[in-house]
């Protein structure tokens, strides 16, 4: 069970690596939905997607055991909100996660505690503006473009400090990836997405009542 959980764990932090950037972005808050994509991508490196906001549901699967994950996002990727639903032999587990281009902050739901961690725009993958050093950092590289569920994606390959995935990425969003790691493959896939969806209100606000610990980012 233990060996089961560190894979999951490991595909999940790969996962929400390229799925949910978490580079700062200096982008005006404003909400103005006469901005247009063109606007979104040109010019703005930090920008995280090609979308300004909107809604993904995803689908893990490890060994026939789901989890499930919605994510909503605002101003361009800046800040991002993630629900996950782990499913383990009939015991169902809530994980959140909010990144606010300052902090990412993750609580369960049944604990008053949390953690925190400084976001470090260093370290943060932004595929709208990929670098050849943040390539090399992750041992990544970009190996074709494939159609995935109507739309064209690139498809990029990591093979990181024994994490290996496949993942391919629409408008800086993870549509669907493959992670192997201690012998077990993860695989994780869109199954709904909403773009200019609004996130439930509050989604974005550090909730109250939870004592958040901050740690340390680990050392890449």
């Amino acid at each position: 069970m233990k060996h089961f959980a560190s894979v999951m764990a490991m595909a999940f932090i790969a996962f929400v690596l390229v799925s949910c950037g978490g580079k700062e972005s200096k982008t005006n808050d404003s909400t103005d939905s006469t901005k247009t994509e063109e606007q979104a991508t040109s010019g703005n490196p930090d920008q995280i997607y090609g979308v300004e906001k909107g809604m993904v549901e995803y689908k893990m699967v490890t060994m026939g055991m789901p989890t499930t994950m919605t994510m909503y996002w605002d101003n361009y990727g800046k800040k991002s909100y993630t629900q996950s639903t782990m499913d383990m032999m009939g015991i169902k587990t809530t994980t959140f996660m909010l990144n606010d281009g300052e902090f990412v902050y993750s609580w369960d739901g049944t604990t008053k505690e949390g953690t925190k961690v400084k976001v470090v725009k260093s370290d943060n993958l932004n595929y709208n503006n990929m670098s050849k050093d943040m390539m090399d950092k992750y041992h990544m590289s970009k190996e074709s473009s494939q159609e995935i569920q109507g739309r064209m994606c690139d498809v990029y390959k990591m093979d990181f400090e024994g994490t290996k995935s496949k993942t391919w990425i629409w408008k800086g969003i993870a549509i669907k990836s493959e992670t192997t790691a201690m012998g077990m493959t993860v695989t994780t896939e869109m199954t709904k997405m909403e773009e200019g969806a609004s996130a439930p209100d509050g989604a974005f606000e550090v909730p109250a009542g939870i004592k958040f610990k901050e740690v340390s980012a680990p050392a890449k």
